[in-house]
């Protein structure tokens, strides 16, 4: 059986520009990474301010979302030099 978020509790927010749709709740930063299908051990969910970003290093500490929000996911692995 499908559960239906009702519209008036439901939040689109972006993460790496994939669109979510997500229950008007909090959220930690672990739960948004696995949403995005992102390893939380390997990665580091970013906040963007406009031109701003906010490392959320802390992965149980919950967030309050807000409709249209935009997140980056940062690797924490070195990027290999060719």
């Amino acid at each position: 059986m499908e559960t239906k978020i009702d519209a008036a509790r439901e939040l689109v927010i972006f993460i790496d520009q994939q669109q979510f749709k997500v229950e008007n709740r909090e959220y930690t930063p672990r739960e948004l990474l696995t949403l995005a299908g992102e390893n939380p051990a390997e990665t580091t969910l970013v906040l963007k301010h406009g031109h701003e970003l906010d490392k959320l290093t802390d992965l149980d500490k919950p967030i309050r979302l807000s409709n249209g929000m935009h997140f980056v996911v940062f690797h924490n692995t070195p990027t290999p030099v060719s």
